[in-house]
């Protein structure tokens, strides 16, 4: 080839550098090819690898690490922290991460009836913690042979309880057979849960002491009794708080805790009466020894006692003989 050719393929070489020796091959454009496909190599085996130490990770942490050492109870003063952590299954040496927390909460909250929650923490690296929340007795409900303890949410906590606790309220008008320790409430009594819950959340809100029993016999007609001095008329369950504002107003301002005895009725709209009976007649508690009247429970055929003592007749209460006076007791609104 004479030098005049070389001179002239450089030339079209040059001017088309997309040809090359008549084949269309592009010079340029092969290298960035490998270097493409080194790249793509390098990514699968960085996937792999990453795959690889992830399984070794998981492996290594199911297995050999965070192996129990510490175990411990928090948020539980009724029941002790030994009996608990046997109850719960969980065993030292066990992988902390291998824990069923499900199947453990469930465990406990159906083996103790004053445990109404359970939270499993781990405490890197090797502990344990039980965090208890317990249910609080909201009422007793009257059962002949004892008291049965019922927490908010309707669930029975204790049965044939001898004493009452300090001043925990009985309940009247739940259905006569109470579920086994543990269990809840039949779903009939569902109401008068939610009803019981709307009058003691209003009672602790404006410290309201005057109550020893609550009557929800009559969703329509609630009722309070106060040892054998008041019988507290509330009506339906719509502004338990506001009416029992009115009723502490009433008893603080007349001075009715000194000498009143009978009915506070704030079953009106905005109002409080008060009708003297001389003694208030409280439902009957199954718990009362035979021949043993409760405050407040007459004898069969006598009559309740109508004013004072020094009251030579009933017509001085109010103008016709069965009708008693009331007395309008407080602001409405």
């Amino acid at each position: 080839m004479s030098r005049k050719e070389k001179q002239k393929k450089r030339k079209r070489s040059a001017a088309h550098p997309g040809s090359y020796n008549g084949m269309g091959a592009d010079p340029v454009r092969q290298p960035r090819q490998k270097r493409r496909r080194r790249k793509g190599n390098n990514t699968l085996w960085y996937l792999l690898i990453l795959v690889f130490m992830v399984t070794t990770t998981i492996v290594l942490t199911t297995t050999v690490f965070f192996k129990i050492k510490t175990i411990t109870v928090t948020g539980c003063e009724r029941y002790d922290d030994r009996s608990l952590i046997i109850s719960s299954g969980i065993l030292l040496e066990e992988n902390m991460f291998r824990l069923k927390d499900a199947q453990i909460r469930e465990k406990l909250v159906n083996e103790y009836s004053y445990i109404a929650g359970v939270k499993i923490r781990r405490k890197l690296p090797d502990t344990i913690v039980l965090e208890i929340t317990e249910e609080i007795p909201f009422g007793a409900i009257d059962a002949g042979a004892g008291y049965t303890l019922i927490s908010e949410s309707g669930r029975v906590l204790e049965c044939n309880t001898p004493v009452l606790p300090e001043e925990m309220p009985v309940v009247m008008g739940f259905s006569e057979e109470t579920p086994e320790q543990g269990s809840y409430l039949e779903e009939s009594d569902s109401d008068n849960v939610k009803r019981m819950r709307l009058i003691v959340d209003a009672v602790r809100k404006i410290d309201f002491p005057y109550y020893t029993i609550i009557d929800l016999s009559d969703p329509y007609n609630l009722k309070l009794f106060y040892k054998d001095q008041f019988e507290i008329v509330l009506g339906t369950d719509s502004s338990l708080e506001y009416k029992l504002e009115l009723i502490l107003k009433v008893i603080e301002t007349e001075d009715l805790l000194s000498s009143f005895h009978g009915t506070i009725d704030a079953s009106y709209d905005g109002e409080v009466w008060t009708r003297p009976s001389g003694r208030v007649i409280a439902p009957v508690l199954g718990n009362q020894p035979d021949g043993q009247l409760q405050d407040g429970q007459l004898s069969e055929g006598q009559a309740p006692i109508s004013g004072a003592e020094d009251q030579e007749s009933e017509g001085d209460l109010s103008g016709e003989e069965g009708e008693s006076q009331p007395e309008q007791g407080g602001d409405s609104g």
